[in-house]
């Protein structure tokens, strides 16, 4: 843990290299030092169609799941941690959002 989900606008993918916005999201998440690197896992999903408040806004967004017990103010860490990787990528008028997720650790099934 963390599983951390990066939802993009799929025009993007003109833009940028949505492997390496993987990457910086998954390095984000190493420096923020709350995880081992072992145990963090990024992936990302193109959205195709989408309307935003704004319109056709682009838009990066990040759900970052993680068991319990983390402080508001680490989640507050590794969020900008984050959010300044995906900053340093795209344009600034794309949108850039982070959900850290408190999931329920019982209930949890993992292979592999």
């Amino acid at each position: 843990m963390p599983h951390l989900v990066v939802s993009y606008a799929k025009l993007l993918e003109k833009k940028i290299d949505i492997q390496n916005l993987v990457q910086e999201v998954w390095n984000g998440a190493d420096e923020s030092g709350l995880f081992t690197p072992a145990a963090i896992k990024a992936r990302a999903l193109p959205v195709e169609h989408f309307i935003t408040g704004g319109g056709d806004t682009l838009f990066v967004h990040v759900d970052f799941k993680l068991f319990v017990g983390r402080t508001d103010d680490q989640k507050q860490h590794m969020t900008k941690c984050v959010f300044d990787r995906i900053a340093n990528l795209v344009d600034d008028d794309v949108a850039i959002s982070i959900l850290p997720i408190d999931m329920d650790t019982p209930n949890y099934l993992k292979r592999g």
